[in-house]
């Protein structure tokens, strides 16, 4: 969709609501990046409880001011994703990969299992890693870590 959305979102009692300008009908929804880690500011989704998608708009600046607040906290609660800024210790096994970490919110202790599965390769240089709760993080430059660091990566990937 581009230009203007014709639609307005509300949030009542911690949901998200969509309502589309002709209708009086308000749809639950759930807010996403269509593309979270290689466009991630363009495409904006919409899907309702069934997850199909009900709307779409190329980014935050074709919504209303409300709404446009309303899609940026939903989209920073979703898409927390701390940044690895040095490895301290990993180790593998029995096929669980361990990690201690520092990242930009603090040191971070997580296992992550089938690194083929797990390991998403943004680049040749940024990765993102998933752990066993399905949690995030970030290594935005493989080659801009400590020494030490990449040492203990290369260990586990």
């Amino acid at each position: 969709m581009s230009g203007p959305a014709q639609f307005k979102l509300h949030r009542r009692q911690g949901q998200v609501f969509l309502r589309f300008e002709r209708e009086e009908r308000e749809l639950p929804v759930r807010v996403l990046w269509a593309r979270p880690l290689t466009q991630r500011g363009r495409h904006i989704s919409f899907l309702d409880e069934h997850k199909k998608e009900v709307a779409m708009v190329d980014g935050p600046d074709c919504l209303d001011p409300e709404s446009a607040q309303i899609v940026a906290e939903e989209l920073e609660q979703r898409y927390l994703l701390p940044q690895i800024m040095r490895v301290y210790k990993t180790s593998a096994e029995y096929g669980t990969r361990y990690w201690d970490v520092e990242t930009d919110l603090g040191r971070r202790a997580f296992a992550m299992r089938d690194p083929y599965k797990n390991v998403i390769r943004v680049s040749e240089d940024r990765v993102v890693l998933r752990d066993t709760i399905g949690n995030s993080y970030e290594i935005v430059s493989l080659a801009g870590l400590d020494k030490r660091s990449r040492n203990e990566v290369q260990k586990v990937l």
